[in-house]
């Protein structure tokens, strides 16, 4: 059992819990890390998406210090292009006894002002004194900072070494800047976090986070169980907290790639999302040549969607704005309109009964002008039994001397017409009297019907 194990068995670790971040629709990319050590180079390639990391490729190049630079380096191309990646720019994580690590606490200064209060102070973050130095800064907490500082004249000789060997760097950093970014891409970091590498040379180099300190990084020359009592009590944790292996922190890490070198990779291959330290001036960055396509495509699908936004999106809008529109007006208007209806209806009802009792009326008019006119036309021996009215029609009944003149009698007036005898002539019991029934038709009054 190594004294890692060892360690590890005496306590148990905290769970960890990822909480999803709104910001991973902007992962997408590939990393290409490289991991400096004393004689070796470890590389990986990975893959990032929403869903998560997938290794692509891992590899290392050894004794690349006393080797030339075009030899080893084209180890690394066979490398990318074994991979189908020989476009990729490599993230570069400077060996961590090369590289000052400070935090800063800055309450209440925005990022905009953060390298002014830096740069106040930073002959008091070195040793070097006179001889020129490279920083750079990223946030460690909302009022923390993270800040790296490295010789110029070591990251000039990277550069030239790196560019030598045709490698091009989009970055150089360093390990506690790229766990810290690598461990935010997917997920919320935990509130306390340990853990530990063990470099090539028999070095630990130990990494953690807590409420008392938001980052801490260190490199011990002793064993791992004594470097992470000491990280403990600098981070305020219990004595029980477990310190694990930066392998078993990182998101998704497999076990035949360098954990530092897996580390620098991730930090490279969400550049939308994952934002560490880099000691590089923005001139001097390397960029894959995928990425001079990636501001050509992002115009390319604003474009299509501003067109689809300009012919379908917005009509569509405006049609739904337009009929929302249209169905409030008409629910505004349908009780006026259910009242005007009902107004309507009843005025129909009521001049339905005003024309009921006009009709009425006319109709009691013309039936008395009917009586008077047949008293004026019959003859004056000639009597009435039964006078029966219609709408359309006259039926008489009664005695007369001679029935039979009768019809051309009534025919001749202006209210009569058609007259028939609607039963035979019979004549009375005394035999001097004719019995006649006769029917007349109303002249003007044909079809109409009593209302």
């Amino acid at each position: 059992m190594t004294a890692a194990e060892s360690v590890a068995s005496r306590a148990a670790a905290p769970m960890r819990t990822y909480a999803p971040l709104q910001r991973n629709w902007l992962v997408f990319g590939t990393g290409f890390g490289i991991a400096i050590g004393a004689q070796r180079l470890d590389l990986a390639i990975v893959k990032s998406r929403a869903t998560g990391p997938r290794l692509v490729a891992a590899g290392s190049i050894e004794d690349f210090r006393s080797r030339p630079a075009a030899e080893w380096g084209a180890e690394v191309m066979r490398f990318l292009d074994a991979a189908g990646e020989r476009s990729l720019v490599a993230t570069a994580l400077l060996p961590r006894d090369e590289v000052i690590v400070r935090t800063l606490r800055l309450p209440g200064v925005p990022d905009k002002d953060v390298a002014a209060a830096i740069e106040l102070q930073i002959e008091t973050l070195h040793p070097y004194a006179d001889e020129e130095i490279s920083w750079a800064w990223a946030r460690a907490s909302r009022d923390t900072v993270l800040i790296g500082l490295v010789r110029k004249a070591l990251l000039d000789s990277y550069e030239t070494l790196f560019s030598e060997a045709g490698i091009g760097l989009a970055a150089v950093t360093f390990s506690s800047a790229a766990i810290h970014a690598a461990l935010r891409i997917w997920s919320a970091a935990p509130a306390s976090l340990l853990c530990f590498i063990d470099d090539e040379g028999g070095r630990t180099e130990v990494y953690g986070e807590s409420e008392a300190r938001p980052l801490y990084s260190a490199e011990f020359s002793f064993a791992p169980e004594r470097a992470l009592s000491v990280a403990r009590s600098e981070l305020r944790l219990p004595p029980n907290f477990l310190g694990r292996g930066l392998r078993e922190e990182l998101p998704a890490a497999p076990k035949n790639a360098s954990p530092m070198a897996y580390a620098a990779a991730l930090s490279g291959s969400a550049p939308f999302v994952a934002k560490t330290v880099n000691f590089l001036p923005r001139e001097r960055r390397a960029s894959s040549t995928r990425r001079q396509y990636l501001l050509p495509a992002v115009l390319a699908a604003l474009a299509l969607i501003g067109a689809l936004a300009a012919f379908v999106i917005v009509p569509a809008l405006e049609q739904r704005r337009y009929l929302d529109a249209l169905n409030n007006e008409i629910q505004r208007l349908e009780p006026a309109a259910a009242r005007a209806q009902s107004l309507e209806q009843r005025i129909a009802a009521g001049r339905a009964r005003i024309g009921s009792l006009d009709e009425f009326r006319r109709r009691t008019q013309a039936d008395l002008d009917v009586l008077n006119e047949l008293t004026r036309i019959l003859p004056a021996k000639t009597w009435t039994s039964s006078i029966e009215i219609y709408p359309d029609n006259v039926v008489i009944a009664g005695e007369t001397e001679q029935a039979g003149p009768l019809l051309k009698l009534l025919d001749s007036s202006p209210l009569f017409q058609n007259s028939e005898f609607a039963l035979s002539v019979t004549r009375n019991t005394t035999g001097q009297m004719e019995q006649f029934r006769i029917k007349t038709i109303r002249r003007n009054r044909a079809g109409r019907t009593t209302p």
